[in-house]
């Protein structure tokens, strides 16, 4: 197959940019701007000026009332998700992989900010979005040093961190060269980024289902001119790229900053050519670029805004998308699924309509039309109204108040009949807004009864916290491939009071990760009232040696569990977790006495026999000794014999040599 060339891969590009969901001006961007504008509670547009004009924020009410309980659910832990490893080799690392991923999720980034930002984005705009990815960072300084010998300056220019601005030699009267230097010191490090995207800068294909099939997805951002040409893009294609467009076609994103009136002034960017603000868009997309017939993952880069007004910064294959997402309500075979606004929007229509009718009909009642006679009464003392004031008739009957039928009573009961609707829709009940007076005021209110109540509202903020839980894995995922493709260097960090070095370069991205969400039966008190009878039954069967189920483990786990409900992450600071501790050292076991004393008897017995061994073996040396003191003494009285009789044969002299060894060896 041919290759996709650059005219090709630009047409593809742009259609792809306009054809999908969350360009400007379409259905999905009108809707998230409804949204937000609900949410603030902004004019709706139908006010009559001198009536109420009053807008009520139901969405608001019932966003925040769902987020602290799912913040608390994913939040409540040190240890948000944990790492399962594939393989048998994997095990050793995949407590290292857990604490280090959650390090840098909680440590290295706000974690707390990031997943605040990503649920109520769900919540309020159908996807919360997030992106994760290895950004590098440069740090530059000036330093300056003096009288520096020729050793010093030599470490100085084989630094490959420091560049020389200016050198001073200084020579003394003792003829020693020295140095005053003046240096600009470059550290170059990366660490892995996690930042939360607003859903206005996210492009998605028309035909993508869910992020996993997702064959295109767009992260359109504005940069100035200085941030591009710092990223190492080329200066003449950034100054040759039109100005951003965000401020005029951007309604979502001039929504949210126009609650504070921030506007920015488009003429202002031209002070500065340097600071001019260029829009650019981070294209991941599947294209078959070199002709294989295989379409690859690739990140495109481009600049400008427009049908084929496009052009390629950058081109580079990947492995993985960087973004991850969470969805609130989840609609099977769509991309996008529903948030808060679409099941309220029309309830808070219909209650800012109740309040409005409602504040009109008591200002009526409160300050009532009038009927005049003409000519009757004093136009003046009428319009001038103030508390005593007098008003001048000629007749009793020349001023009727003209009656306008009370609506306060109809207007509170259509008020709650509101509310209720509103608690069907959204799940999250009055109970759990603020604890209903009437309801706790009854008499036959018991606190199970209670427990019950809230038990039952709490099932659609968990069944929302389990769908959120998938967009959490895969940002976990995500943090994993990416240091175990950047990070090439070990890192120290400190975690549970200890230093430990961190070497990605040693794992493998094939792990499963499993979501540590605060999720159970029963609410706070209940889990706690469980976990505390859990730790009382481990405690009598520990006392009766553990029966085979209960270990120091178990019932630090217990005990963590417990911590953890009750607001502490970390147990550690209260108790020693088993699994680091160093084995201990086996203990002397006491023996029998009766042992004792038949072990100490076998031992004298062992003693005497070696010491009868020993004295033995004494007088045997002893005797051999003696044997060879007599044996020199008969060889000598031989030799003795044999040179004095000289008249002796040579034979009988062999002889007697052959007698005397004899004798030697016996």
């Amino acid at each position: 197959m041919a290759k996709l060339n650059k005219s090709k891969l630009l047409s593809l590009i742009s259609q792809e940019i306009t054809n999908s969901l969350g360009f400007y001006s379409s259905d999905l961007a009108k809707q998230r701007e409804n949204a937000l504008k609900y949410y603030l509670g902004e004019p709706l547009g139908n006010e009559v000026e001198g009536r109420s004009s009053v807008v009520s924020q139901d969405l608001l009410e019932v966003v925040e009332s769902m987020l602290p309980s799912l913040m608390r659910m994913f939040t409540q832990s040190d240890k948000m998700v944990n790492f399962d490893p594939q393989q048998a080799e994997d095990v050793k690392y995949a407590e290292q992989i857990t604490d280090y991923c959650n390090f840098i999720f909680n440590k290295d980034n706000d974690g707390f900010s990031i997943l605040h930002s990503m649920f109520k984005t769900a919540l309020l705009q159908k996807n919360g979005f997030c992106k994760i990815y290895w950004k590098t960072t440069k740090e530059q300084k000036k330093e300056s040093y003096k009288h520096l010998d020729e050793t010093q300056y030599q470490a100085l220019l084989i630094d490959d961190e420091v560049e020389i601005i200016s050198t001073e030699l200084i020579e003394e009267e003792n003829l020693e060269l020295f140095y005053d230097v003046e240096v600009q010191r470059k550290k170059e490090y990366g660490r892995c980024q996690i930042d939360a995207v607003p859903p206005e800068e996210i492009l998605v294909s028309s035909r993508a289902k869910s992020l996993k099939d997702c064959d295109f997805i767009a992260h359109r951002v504005t940069k100035t001119v200085s941030e591009l040409i710092d990223m190492g893009f080329n200066k003449k294609d950034v100054e040759s790229l039109p100005s951003a467009e965000e401020e005029v076609f951007n309604t979502e994103a001039v929504v949210r900053r126009s609650y504070d009136d921030a506007t920015q002034d488009l003429e202002a960017q031209t002070i500065d050519p340097s600071m001019k603000v260029k829009q650019i868009t981070e294209c991941y997309m599947k294209a078959d670029v070199d002709g294989d017939g295989i379409a690859e993952l690739r990140k495109i880069i481009v600049g400008g805004s427009g049908y084929n007004n496009y052009i390629i910064l950058e081109n580079e294959e990947i492995n993985i998308l960087p973004f991850a997402m969470c969805v609130a309500i989840p609609m099977p075979f769509r991309f996008y699924g529903l948030s808060m606004y679409d099941l309220l929007a029309d309830v808070q229509n219909m209650s800012t309509a109740i309040m409005r009718q409602t504040l009109d009909n008591m200002y009526l009642q409160n300050n009532a039309r009038t009927m005049v006679v003409d000519g009757q009464a004093n136009l003046d003392d009428l319009l001038t109204n103030r508390v005593g004031g007098i008003v001048r008739v000629k007749s009793p009957s020349a001023v009727t108040p003209i009656q306008s039928p009370n609506f306060l009573n109809e207007g509170l009961a259509m008020m709650q009949k509101i509310d209720q609707l509103k608690e069907k829709r959204s799940g999250v009940p009055n109970q759990l807004m603020g604890l209903n007076p009437d309801t706790i005021n009854k008499s036959h209110t018991t606190a199970q009864s209670v427990n019950q109540m809230m038990n039952s509202s709490t099932q659609r903020i968990e069944l929302i916290a389990r769908s959120f839980a998938d967009g959490v894995k895969d940002i976990f995922k995500n943090i994993l491939a990416v240091i175990c493709e950047y990070q090439d260097q070990e890192r120290i960090v400190k975690l549970r009071g200890e230093f430990i070095p961190m070497n990605p370069r040693e794992w493998t991205d094939h792990y499963d990760c499993t979501v540590q969400v605060g999720l159970g039966t029963g609410n706070q008190d209940q889990r706690l009232q469980v976990l505390q009878q859990v730790l009382n039954v481990q405690e009598k069967m520990i006392g009766m040696g553990g029966m085979g189920m209960v270990t120091p483990q178990t019932i630090y786990n217990t005990i963590e569990a417990y911590l953890q409900n009750s607001g502490y992450k970390d147990a550690t600071q209260f108790f020693n977790n088993p699994a680091q501790q160093p084995p201990p050292q086996p203990k002397e076991q006491k023996q029998d006495p009766a042992l004792q004393i038949a072990q100490q008897d076998i031992e004298l017995r062992k003693q005497k026999a070696m010491a009868d061994m020993d004295f033995k073996n004494r007088k045997l040396e002893a005797d051999n000794q003696m044997k060879m003191q007599k044996l020199n003494l008969d060889e000598q009285k031989l030799a003795t014999q044999v040179v004095k009789e000289q008249n002796v044969s040579e034979l009988e002299k062999e002889k007697l040599a052959s007698k005397i060894l004899q004798q030697g060896m016996n």
